[in-house]
Order: structure tokens, then sequence, then C-alpha cells
């Protein structure tokens, strides 16, 4: 089994979970021009909130507080583009769909803790290895797109 893994911002990963999750659940009665006509009702990303906890019944599927989150990110991402606070923007992280969100974050306070580049080089190159060797006994390979990954 192959897993193709992208160094996505934390959102992005959100999003792409969202992007599956709505493929799979709310595509087959959705098009991509829905969104089109819902923009006059939808103004901002609590509308949105609403729109999809509104709607996700209809989808027979009892999803999570974070799966519609992540539906919602995707659709924002993908078709509302409303603000996302600068502050929101986080390092790309290597493997972060075989992490835990309590990893993905201790990650995140490592290298912000980091005193010099060479320390956050460091830090990267360990998780790199770690994760390898998880995707490894996992079963999974992780394909690095070039220019996508960093070190």
């Amino acid at each position: 089994m192959t897993l193709f893994l992208l160094a996505l911002p934390s959102a992005a990963q959100d999003a792409e979970r969202g992007r599956m999750l709505y493929e799979t659940h709310c595509g087959g009665c959705h098009y991509e021009r829905v969104h089109d006509r819902l923009r006059s009702d939808i103004k901002g990303l609590d509308d949105l909130r609403a729109a999809v906890a509104k709607w996700a019944p209809q989808t027979k599927r009892n999803f999570t507080p974070d799966e519609l989150q992540d539906i919602v990110e995707y659709l924002n991402l993908s078709h509302y583009r409303f603000g996302i606070p600068r502050a929101a923007a986080r390092e790309l992280i290597y493997g972060a769909q075989l992490m835990s969100a309590r990893e993905r974050e201790a990650y995140r306070k490592g290298m912000a803790a980091a005193r010099s580049t060479q320390e956050q080089t460091k830090l990267r190159v360990e998780h790199r290895r770690r994760l390898r060797e998880r995707a490894r006994e996992r079963g999974v390979e992780l394909v690095e797109p070039s220019g996508v990954v960093r070190q």
C-alpha cells in the first residue's frame, strides 16, 4: 500500500480531510455550482459552519465536530475564501497525516522553542526519521513530491 503524503499547512491538512469527507458523503447530491448559489446566504465562516451543520444529517452519517470543521475548511479554501488570520499560518509538517493532533502541536512547540536554524534543522531531520519508521511499521510508503516537502 502506498500513502501519498504532502507536507501541508495544518489548515490545508484539515481541508484535505474535509475534501475527502465532502466528496465521499456530500458530493453525491452536490455539484460545484451549488456553492455559487449559496454565496448570497453565506456571508462568513459562521454562516458556512451553520450551513454545513444544517445539511450534514442529510448524509445519514454522524460526523464528529472535527469532521464538520474539516469540511468547513475545505469549502472555505475551495469555494468561499473567507479570510484566515495570519496568525493561523503554520509551518509545513512532513507526514502530518500519520500524527495525532497532540503530536503535531508538540512538534510545532519544539520548532518554536528551537534557538537556531541549525537546531530546527536537527529537529526536522529527526522528525522525518521517526515518521519514515512509523510509515514502515504501518506498512505504508511516504512518497515525497519534489519541491513540496522541506528538509
